[in-house]
């Protein structure tokens, strides 16, 4: 794949360019689930499975959810197959639960356990892609409520603070309500996911563990604002990757971000996120969050980050990263171009403050694990209407430092707002205080 002009710049303060993933290549063979006995409108779950360990037996191949209306529960792929859902195919996702067990090694806000399958899943792969105009439907309405059930949630934060042995973090109950993410790949390289539209996830939508080499390319993700948790897409500690042409319709949370691992459990695993790239995305109506975003989980750190071209419409905020004491971690060589953000509560917001009003995600040993953010520019960068258009929330023992700003225009109540860091470099900076109607 080739770089863009702006890739090529040779003129990038921070990030350095790599090469950039390629498509995976599967063997040509094509099977339909209807050849397995799948019928519209009955659950076609055992037939998926069947054609995907048909073609997986022969070496891989690509499997056909044709125009229609299917019923599911969890997919779950295997190496070199190619899931392809046809325009017009319409994918209901079971609201059982039961439909998603037995329990399999997840990420849950970046702590592992055992729990309910994501969606669509697959762990220790090579060569995936789910791709194609399909409507996949997450039925999200009927996990929401569960959000208002903590106890399986902070059981499993306490099992990661305390590192608990992973073989006992297990879930996978009503009673633990621990909702699982539409689609999920863990240590898996070269995958492409293209092309389809997810609605109503019951948590996080595109959810990426661990994994090299991946392509995410024109999904569009439609979640109400109301809707717990539905962040867009979320780069969780993964290695050379392409976010390109994506767009959220609107969304329950943060809408594209950059995220590697909570606290201890991160730092048991050591996996940073690095050499991403996220270009021409967009949202199109109200969003819960932040448009580009990295944190608040991102223990294992977040490095080598380019996003660029890309158009938010009503957000918390236009770029945040976030971060807070127990996380530890270093966020650096960040670059953000070309980022418009019609109307946001903070243009862009660099803080050291994040907020979690549950208790048990306090830090184990407070002071003891303070994050680092260090070599970031945002250029061209602007916000038509903020309550703050710049706010930069250091704290003492946290190190922010070399934070360079070119042709920022932001309109906003407050301008600017900036404590404990060091090296913040402004160029071409335009603040305009503008004052609400009563």
């Amino acid at each position: 794949m080739e770089l863009t002009e702006l890739e090529k710049d040779k003129e990038f303060k921070f990030f350095k360019p790599f090469s950039l993933p390629q498509n995976p290549t599967h063997p040509d063979r094509t099977v339909s689930i209807c050849d397995f006995g799948a019928v519209e409108n009955c659950d076609c779950t055992k037939s998926i499975r069947a054609a995907i360990d048909h073609l997986a037996e022969k070496g891989g191949g690509r499997v056909i959810v044709p125009r229609g209306n299917w019923s599911t529960g969890a997919i779950h792929l295997k190496s070199n197959i190619h899931l392809h859902f046809e325009e017009g195919a319409h994918v209901s996702f079971s609201t059982n639960p039961e439909d998603y067990l037995p329990v399999v090694l997840c990420v849950f806000e970046g702590v592992r356990c055992y729990n309910y399958s994501p969606f669509i899943y697959g762990i220790n792969l090579e060569n995936v892609s789910v791709t194609g105009k399909g409507y996949l439907e997450g039925n999200g309405e009927a996990w929401w409520p569960w959000k208002k059930r903590p106890a399986g949630l902070q059981e499993l934060y306490m099992a990661g603070r305390d590192e608990k042995p992973l073989e006992e973090r297990v879930y996978g109950t009503e009673e633990a309500a621990i909702r699982s993410a539409f689609v999920q790949f863990l240590h898996c390289k070269n995958v492409l996911l293209e092309g389809f539209t997810l609605h109503n996830s019951p948590f996080w939508n595109v959810d990426p563990v661990w994994c090299e080499n991946l392509i995410v390319r024109d999904i569009t993700i439609e979640s109400p604002f109301h809707s717990p948790n539905t962040d867009g897409i979320n780069i969780d500690a993964c290695k050379n990757v392409l976010v390109e042409d994506c767009t959220v319709v609107s969304a329950g949370d943060d809408l594209f971000c950059l995220k590697a691992g909570r606290n201890e459990d991160a730092r048991a695993v050591g996996i940073p996120c690095e050499n991403v790239v996220i270009r021409r995305c967009k949202a199109l109506g109200d969003c819960n969050s932040g448009g580009i975003v990295i944190g608040s989980e991102m223990s294992a750190g977040v490095r080598n980050i380019l996003a660029y071209d890309c158009e938010f419409t009503n957000n918390q905020n236009g770029i945040r990263i976030k971060s807070k004491d127990g996380r530890g971690g270093i966020i650096e060589d960040i670059e953000c171009r070309n980022i418009h953000t019609k109307k946001a509560y903070r243009g862009i917001n660099l803080s050291f403050r994040y907020e979690d009003v549950r208790s048990y995600d306090a830090p184990k040993k407070p002071g003891a694990y303070m994050p680092i953010y260090r070599r970031m520019y945002f250029k061209d960068i602007s916000c038509d209407d903020a309550e703050f258009g710049i706010a930069i929330d250091g704290v003492v023992g946290g190190r922010m430092e070399d934070i360079y700003m070119e042709n920022i225009s932001m309109r906003a109540q407050k301008c600017l707002t900036a404590d404990s860091v060091e090296g913040l470099y402004f160029t071409n900076v335009n603040l305009t205080q503008i004052e609400r109607e009563q």
